[in-house]
């Protein structure tokens, strides 16, 4: 009885220091892994010292960057595939891009190609040999990518945010307007193996699970099969759950869809409650079923009465899984594939523990409260001593298979950062979903900011789409700005962080703002500078949803 006291001492002082802190945070429950990070083949850090006596390479310049994207981008245009080497004037003024072959003449000057600007392009013979002719039928195609005047800073940007708040690695990704992408990564994936953390990493999303859930239930709407007025009982029975009860009244049949995909369903949230955490640490090597966090968040019982307050979990996404299998006849990984990841041109996402990414995620790190709650579980004595990394815990000593199951749909995807960009574009700018489904999805509940699984926000000025994400060892941030084409998308092995993830976003988007007035893009007015809608509030800030 004492410890379990101390643990619901400990739990409430995690809470309230989150709470405090005003940041997005966990939402799933705690448990170890099994330690399966591993090395990368393919880094992209910064912050590595070259071993004595080895010569540091010379930073490749924007123009050789630039004629390699021309080279990988274009390689299947005519006349273009071979424009892969700068060529300079006397001067040392870039001139533009040639093939090997023209290089060798050493004479073009069809262009005077600089950042931001367009260019006339040299014509090629077949044998892919400067004719000593210019056209400019390829001039739009020449114009050098918004990421090459981003990516240097962005890396900075990230790399001072690790410094500063001592998580081991993280890998970041930025979409911008013009298509192109900024992709980086630093730090390491686990401090003991020292392998550099990279842009091809996986990395547990949590909550981040919940819109793209949503977006699944949201193409069952637009196919006829679902609505989202109509009882979860519709689709799953009569039976699907019962003894719902608060003050004597059954509300399991009243449960509606809406309400489980924007927090009105009176569910508790799992990954607070002391009980669950006991329950679930002398079996962490056993997978939960769906149905079994369900039954719990029934036995508990309602927080109100469904429809009438808004409180975030992550039992309700769970619930919406279960009806997106029902009414398809598939499993929820296999329908989110289909419904959502494909039409988005997207496969480096995985919802487990139906299916798994090709290789395992960094190792996880907690600490603070969150280390000292998670290291009086029961469950966690055997791993204790192992886990220990100075004044981190290091999670992924221990079994893995509580933590990969009970979130699903709820919370229970792995991805790479740059998929997880372009699929938060896709599902907003009418590439997953129609315009009216769109608006659907935007329908907030009661007087929050919290619509259909996302979060609408504002950020220096502009709209967002947006959602944290929290689970013991990870802290993930994602948001696409319908306004500018841009979409974000970052995590850390480390939880809980300060400056928190939502920050370092921030000033990420601030980089991107400047650099398009830079290039001379053209960027709507914030809001408030010539525009009507008023920024929606926040009501996850200072609380623990995310």
């Amino acid at each position: 009885m004492k410890r379990f006291k101390l643990l619901c001492a400990l739990l409430v002082l995690v809470m309230i220091s989150i709470s405090c802190g005003g940041s997005e945070s966990s939402n799933e429950t705690a448990a170890p892994q099994e330690n399966q990070s591993q090395e990368s083949e393919t880094t992209e850090t910064s912050g590595e010292s070259p071993e004595a006596g080895e010569e540091t390479p010379a930073p490749e310049t924007a123009e050789e960057k630039y004629c390699e994207w021309r080279e990988d981008s274009l390689e299947k245009t005519p006349g273009l595939e071979k424009l892969n080497i700068p060529v300079f004037d006397e001067d040392g003024k870039f001139v533009g891009c040639v093939s090997s072959e023209a290089h060798v003449e050493g004479k073009i000057a069809c262009s005077k190609l600089q950042v931001g600007e367009m260019a006339v392009v040299p014509v090629f013979d077949e044998d892919g040999n400067w004719t000593g002719e210019c056209d400019d039928d390829f001039s739009d195609n020449l114009t050098v990518p918004l990421s090459f005047s981003l990516e240097d800073s962005v890396q900075v940007a990230l790399d001072d945010w690790i410094a500063a708040n001592g998580a081991p690695g993280s890998s970041l990704a930025v979409l911008l307007p013009d298509g192109s992408e900024v992709l980086v990564a630093s730090g390491v994936q686990d401090l003991r193996a020292d392998g550099a953390a990279s842009t091809e990493d996986y990395w547990r999303i949590a909550s981040i699970s919940k819109p793209i859930t949503s977006a699944v239930v949201l193409r069952l709407v637009e196919q006829g099969l679902v609505d989202v007025d109509a009882t979860v009982a519709t689709y799953l029975g009569d039976e699907w759950a019962t003894g719902y009860e608060l003050d004597g009244v059954d509300y399991a049949p009243l449960i509606t869809i809406r309400q489980i995909l924007d927090h009105t369903d009176g569910f508790r949230e799992y990954a607070f409650d002391p009980g669950f955490y006991l329950m679930v640490s002398d079996r962490l090597d056993v997978p939960m079923d769906p149905q079994e966090v369900v039954d719990w968040a029934f036995n508990v019982g309602p927080q109100y009465v469904p429809g009438t307050e808004y409180a975030y979990n992550t039992v309700g996404h769970i619930v919406a899984g279960l009806v997106i299998e029902a009414v398809t006849g598939k499993t929820a990984h296999e329908a989110m594939r289909e419904l959502v990841f494909d039409p988005a041109g997207v496969t480096e996402l995985y919802l487990t523990p139906g299916e798994s990414p090709p290789t395992y995620v960094p190792a996880m790190y907690v600490q603070g409260e969150l280390a000292a709650l998670i290291s009086l579980l029961p469950g966690l004595a055997p791993y204790l001593d192992a886990a220990e990394v100075g004044d981190l815990l290091d999670l992924s000593v221990g079994p893995q298979e509580v933590l990969t199951s009970a979130p699903w749909t709820g919370g229970g995807i792995e991805a790479q950062m740059d998929d997880l960009a372009r699929l938060f574009k896709a599902m907003f700018d009418g590439t997953v979903l129609q315009e009216e489904t769109i608006e659907l999805f935007s329908e907030t509940a009661l007087d929050t900011s919290y619509a259909l699984g996302i979060q609408l926000s504002e950020r220096v000025g502009y709209r967002t789409f947006e959602h944290g994400g929290g689970v013991p060892g990870f802290r993930s941030h994602a948001r696409y700005f319908p306004d500018l084409d841009v979409s974000i998308a970052l995590s850390t092995n480390l939880i809980p962080v300060d400056p928190d993830v939502g920050q370092l976003a921030d000033t990420v988007t601030q980089l991107v703002l400047d650099a398009l007035e830079d290039a001379g893009w053209e960027v709507p007015s914030p809001i408030g500078e010539g525009q009507s809608e008023e920024a929606p509030e926040d009501p996850n800030a200072g609380t623990t949803g995310s």
